[in-house]
């Protein structure tokens, strides 16, 4: 079984965050107050949104079994759409949750999400430019804002999904997350994109980093590793090798990160399905756990 531990549908664009609000064009458009443009899909996916039936369709044409739905400001809220897509196609499908916690109503939200529409994961964006500390600028996972949000997951074993954005930014967590888990030991935290190694050349530090937080309840998913090195991807799948080596692959989980990913070609879905098999530096029983074992059991799929 192959999982996609990491993928999103949207029904339309409806983007928000530090550039602004984002309005849909169309052909996988958005454009920004400013009038900058970005293409956020390719076109031939969809034109205002991409669909849980456009992500059915690459799914099925490159062999993946089952998705997990993850959201981000950069795309809108979509938590009504990802919990009604989970309820078509619950064979195929697992959704993350998320909001705002600064709100007013954050945590009657939350409650919603988990008793009403069933979520059991919970994802925070945080990069500055697509995220909440963007937004919020004094953001910290360990401050009282987020105190509630910790208690009631732990208490009702929600799994939390971090995308902590890039080193020497704001949204850089490790160590708040670090706190939290010392304090909610049950909690289980996934850190998306292996905390994005390609930001900073792969270097030994931020392997250290990782190291200091990795325990039973630390997975990562490793969606968007790429560094821009011609496939397979060769310094993606040394860091990647060196990873596994220090939390190994029962707490890794591969993603894609589409339909973003895909936009002009470069990186193409079924070359994100191969690389590690051709890089052949893990084993079978790694590779398995990697592909849809680890994401199957982490998530319930």
């Amino acid at each position: 079984m192959i999982v996609d531990a990491h993928a999103h549908i949207y029904e339309y664009l409806r983007p928000y965050g530090p550039w602004g609000e984002g309005r849909a064009i169309g052909k996988g458009k958005v454009r920004w107050p400013d009038g900058i443009e970005m293409q956020f899909f390719p076109p031939e996916y969809g034109d205002t949104g991409f669909s849980a039936e456009s992500l059915l369709s690459v799914m099925k044409e490159n062999g993946v079994d089952k998705a997990v739905l993850m959201q981000s400001l950069n795309y809108g809220f979509q938590n009504d759409y990802v919990a009604e897509v989970v309820k078509k196609y619950p064979e195929k499908f697992v959704g993350a949750c998320i909001f705002d916690p600064y709100g007013r109503k954050a945590m009657e939200l939350f409650r919603h999400f988990v008793e009403v529409k069933g979520f059991r994961i919970l994802k925070f964006e945080l990069s500055e430019c697509w995220g909440l500390s963007g937004i919020h600028p004094d953001l910290s996972l360990d401050s009282a804002i987020f105190l509630p949000v910790w208690e009631y997951a732990e208490k009702n074993h929600i799994i939390i999904v971090i995308d902590t954005g890039v080193r020497n930014s704001k949204a850089w967590q490790i160590y708040p997350i670090a706190r939290v888990k010392e304090k909610f030991p049950s909690l289980r935290f996934v850190l998306c994109h292996a905390l994005f190694p390609c930001d900073d050349g792969y270097n030994e530090t931020r392997l250290m980093m990782m190291h200091e937080i990795m325990d039973g309840n630390t997975y990562f998913d490793i969606s968007s590793v790429f560094s821009g090195s011609p496939y397979p991807y060769t310094d993606t799948q040394d860091f990647l090798r060196k990873l596994c080596d220090m939390a190994g692959a029962d707490h890794m989980m591969w993603g894609t990160d589409s339909p973003s990913i895909l936009c002009g070609g470069k990186e193409k879905y079924s070359q994100m399905v191969r690389f590690l098999h051709e890089g052949k530096l893990f084993s079978q029983i790694e590779l398995s756990l990697i592909y849809g074992g680890t994401a199957a059991a982490l998530y319930g799929l």
